[in-house]
């Protein structure tokens, strides 16, 4: 999920989306498996359905 896929979801502006993803961030729930410019979130194991087990792929 991208910035744009979080903002048409959740119906936010670009600047809250961002907020939010950043919060989230902080609290270790998504993991970005793109480039910090082009940044690519999936849920980090243990966090929304994902098994503990689970590894990305990148």
């Amino acid at each position: 999920m991208q910035r744009s896929d979080f903002q048409g979801i959740t119906g936010m502006v670009r600047s809250t989306a961002m907020i939010h993803i950043r919060r989230l961030r902080q609290e270790g729930k998504p993991q970005n498996i793109g480039i910090p410019s082009q940044p690519i979130y999936v849920p980090a194991p243990g966090f929304y359905g994902k098994s503990r087990d689970y590894q990305p792929v990148k």
